[in-house]
C-alpha cells in the first residue's frame, strides 16, 4: 500500500523510535484497520485524566497571546492582562480535555489547576525578566516544516524562538513538570534545531527548556543558589545530523510497516494501551514468575511503577 501522508513532529517520532506497536494505536497507518476503520488509530481500553496536559496547554496559550499580540509593550499592566487572558484560554481548553477526579491517580480540583496556572504565568513573567526574553525577534508557537529528504517531511512547532544581536537566536520549549528535568527529553529541542536548519538554513545559537513550575529566583533544594527559569540544551552539528538520521530510519519503518511492540516499563507506563498489549502483560507475567512474592505487588500498580 502507498505509504500514507504524514509529517513526523518529535512526539510520533519518539513514540515510534520507543514502541513502533504504540505509534500504531496511537495515530493508525495505511490501510491497517484496527476497529475503526483503515488508517485509523485504535480505541482506548480507558480515558486517563488529561489535567497536566490541560495545565500545560493552557499557560502556554497565554505566553503565546502575550508574544505574538506584543502585549509585552504594556508592562506596567502586562500580569493583569495576562491573567484576564486566562479566562479566555481557560475556557478554550477545559472543554477539550477529559479530567478524571477520582481513582488512583486524580486530577487535582479546579481551583487547583487555576492556582497552578496563575502561578505558572506569574512565575514565566519573573523568568522573562531575568532573562530578557524578548528582541527584535520574538514569536511563539512557531512552525518550522521541512524535508530531510524527498521521503521524509518532518516539523517542529517552537514554544519561543527569541533573536537578539548579543545571543543570537534561541529556541525555547516550555515545560509545566512538577520535577525538573525528570520527564523532559532533551532530543526534543534537538529536533527543533533540526527542523529550523531545514526552514532557515541554519542553525540556532542555543536551546533551553522554561520550566514553569520553576521560575526565576526558586530556590534550589541543598544549595544557597536559585532557579534561572532555564535550562541549556547542549547540542552539536554532530547531534543534529544524527537526529537526522534516525527520523529518516524511522520513517523507513513506517513505510514498511514494522510496527513490532517493545515493550519496556520507561515508557509501558505512560501508554494508553498497556492493560491491552498482549508483549507488555506477558513481560510482567515473566516478571512475576521470576520475582519473589514481595514484588509481585509491584506489577499491580500497572502503568506508574518505573521497574
Amino acid at each position: 500500500m502507498q505509504p500514507k501522508p504524514f509529517t513526523t513532529y518529535f512526539t510520533s517520532f519518539d513514540t515510534y523510535e520507543s514502541c513502533p506497536q504504540q505509534f500504531l494505536w496511537r495515530y493508525g497507518w495505511g490501510g491497517i484497520d484496527l476497529g475503526r476503520g483503515p488508517g485509523k488509530g485504535r480505541e482506548k481500553p480507558t480515558k486517563k485524566s488529561e489535567h497536566d496536559k490541560f495545565l500545560g496547554t493552557t499557560i502556554q496559550a497565554v505566553i503565546e497571546w502575550m508574544y505574538n499580540e506584543e502585549i509585552w509593550k504594556d508592562p506596567l499592566n502586562l500580569l493583569k492582562r495576562m491573567e484576564e487572558r486566562l479566562d479566555v484560554a481557560w475556557n478554550k481548553e477545559f472543554p477539550r480535555h477529559h479530567f478524571s477526579f477520582t481513582g488512583l491517580f486524580p486530577s487535582p480540583s479546579v481551583d487547583e489547576l487555576r492556582r497552578v496556572c496563575l502561578e505558572g504565568i506569574r512565575g514565566f513573567l519573573k523568568t522573562m525578566k531575568a532573562n530578557h526574553l524578548l528582541g527584535p525577534y520574538a514569536r511563539a508557537e512557531v512552525d518550522m516544516l521541512g524535508y530531510v529528504n524527498k521521503g521524509t517531511p518532518i516539523g517542529g512547532k517552537a514554544d519561543l524562538i527569541i533573536r537578539r544581536e548579543d545571543s543570537g537566536v534561541t529556541l525555547y520549549d516550555g515545560k509545566n513538570s512538577k520535577t525538573k528535568g525528570k520527564y523532559t527529553n532533551p532530543d526534543q529541542l534537538r529536533w527543533y534545531a533540526l527542523c529550523f536548519y531545514l526552514k532557515f538554513g541554519r542553525l540556532p545559537d542555543h536551546l533551553a527548556f522554561i520550566y514553569y513550575r520553576y521560575p526565576y529566583g526558586t530556590p534550589i533544594e541543598g544549595s544557597d543558589q536559585v532557579e534561572s527559569g532555564l535550562d541549556v540544551v547542549p547540542f552539536t552539528k554532530a547531534d543534529i545530523r544524527g537526529l537526522a538520521e534516525r527520523a529518516v530510519d524511522a520513517r523507513k519503518g513506517m513505510n514498511e510497516e514494522k510496527f513490532e511492540a517493545t515493550p519496556k516499563p520507561i515508557y509501558c507506563k505512560w501508554c494508553d494501551w498497556e492493560t491491552v498489549c498482549c508483549e507488555r502483560q506477558a513481560q510482567k507475567q515473566s516478571r512475576a514468575r521470576k520475582c519473589p512474592d514481595s514484588m509481585k505487588v509491584l506489577d499491580e500498580v500497572s502503568g506508574y511503577v518505573d521497574l
